[in-house]
């Protein structure tokens, strides 16, 4: 059996900055996207150990990833390797792991956005750009609050990442 797509995608943080015991998130919309990463993320090993979450709450862990080269157009990989932001495909060794609720998907995403501001952070609404000076805090507590009164994972995903995915 394999993921089911969109899949909410929870994983540590890796790079250069990174700070251990941090969990990050973020989506693939379908196997295609679930099937590239960029040169920067083989490099740190950001998809070892990612743990992955279908709409249907299954749930796969990342074990194994296997490089199978630079894809994309010409021009566009040449573009890329200056960047430094090659994209590859990979081929990923995933195994089964218990379900989750959707009430633990929750809480993962809702601490997950506590501890990493900078990901979510609205610099216009802070700096009042569309209105009154918004706190930094005040917004964080409301996406987590969107989140936790979501009703499926694609529902999270439309919450987190401006999607309109049906579910």
């Amino acid at each position: 059996m394999s993921p089911t797509f969109p899949a909410l995608a929870l994983y540590r943080d890796v790079g250069r900055y990174a700070e251990a015991g941090r969990e990050k998130v973020k989506y693939f919309i379908d196997p295609e996207d679930f099937s590239t990463c960029t040169s920067w993320q083989l490099k740190y090993g950001e998809r070892l150990g990612m743990v992955l979450v279908g709409p249907d709450l299954r749930c796969w862990k990342i074990v194994g990833v296997i490089d199978q080269g630079v894809v994309g157009p010409f021009w566009e990989r040449v573009f890329r390797f200056l960047v430094q932001q090659s994209v590859h495909r990979i081929d990923q060794q995933i195994e089964a792991i218990d379900p989750m609720t959707l009430d633990e998907v929750k809480d993962r995403v809702a601490a997950s956005i506590q501890v990493n501001p900078d990901d979510w952070r609205d610099d216009e609404a802070i700096a009042g750009e569309a209105g009154p000076p918004r706190e930094e805090q005040e917004l964080l507590d409301e996406l987590k609050a969107s989140v936790r009164a979501a009703v499926s994972l694609p529902q999270i995903i439309n919450v987190l990442f401006s999607e309109k995915l049906e579910g």
